[in-house]
């Protein structure tokens, strides 16, 4: 198994809602999307394996609303993970926009004007911006991108930068950003976790798999795995299943 570090540096705008607030601009309210600095890593699954047109938030199941078949991800696990991203540089920009509603038909009013346009604030992640994730590949014949697209509309360009990392020893404490659901269905779950990153869908059948948290593990469960990039020492300190490890 190949362990890289991959910086990915931003040369589009990002955006996705992580959360939804409020705000006040010259005293109308509007609605703002925020993101968290975190890219979730099955968006990034999907990047890294060159699928620009995939689906990651479209539920089928009526009995469980908020979760997805994500029928690809089974096919690229048993070539390479990818751990959730971690900001490195950030820009952050907001935009306003007008927006009409959106659906099969429109509403009718008897004075649109009094309606359209809406206007929403979206904080975007701009050109600039940086992170960096931890690449584990299983296939020696994977070819892995220099460019990649993630994010609403696949609009987050991301140009893509790999070094060789090795695990340097084991230890305990906090880990770099996790899937939740991904390290319980590894059987390697932290005592306990903070919360930075949640999004709407699961991964069918796999509880918690919206979560990306940072973990405390009181064992010596995190691979400490440093890699040279850019004249600087990077390190990251994550559980790695024994699966992928062999």
């Amino acid at each position: 198994m190949r362990v890289l570090v991959a910086r990915l540096k931003l040369h589009n705008f990002l955006t996705f809602s992580s959360s939804v607030g409020y705000t006040a601009i010259g005293g109308v309210t509007y609605t703002v999307y925020r993101p968290q600095p975190y890219i979730h890593n099955y968006a990034l699954m999907y990047g890294f394996s060159g699928l620009l047109y995939a689906s990651l938030a479209s539920p089928t199941n009526p009995e469980h609303p908020n979760e997805v078949d994500y029928s690809f991800l089974d096919d690229i696990e048993e070539k390479l993970y990818v751990y959730p991203a971690r900001p490195r540089h950030l820009v952050v920009k907001r935009m306003l926009c007008n927006i009409k509603s959106e659906g099969y038909a429109e509403p009718v009013q008897p004075k649109p004007k009094s309606m359209y346009p809406w206007h929403v604030a979206h904080v975007y992640l701009a050109p600039e911006s940086i992170f960096e994730t931890v690449v584990l590949v299983k296939d020696g014949s994977v070819r892995l991108p220099r460019t990649i697209r993630v994010g609403v509309k696949r609009q987050g360009v991301f140009k893509v930068e790999y070094a060789e990392a090795e695990v340097k020893g084991h230890t305990y404490g906090v880990s770099d950003p996790i899937n939740l659901g991904d390290v319980e269905r590894w059987s390697i779950k932290p005592d306990s976790y903070t919360v930075v990153l949640t999004t709407k869908t699961l991964r069918k059948g796999v509880s918690y798999s919206n979560y990306v948290v940072k973990g405390l593990y009181k064992d010596k469960a995190l691979s400490i795995i440093e890699a040279r990039t850019e004249n600087e020492t990077v390190e990251f300190r994550l559980p790695i299943p024994k699966a992928l490890k062999s």
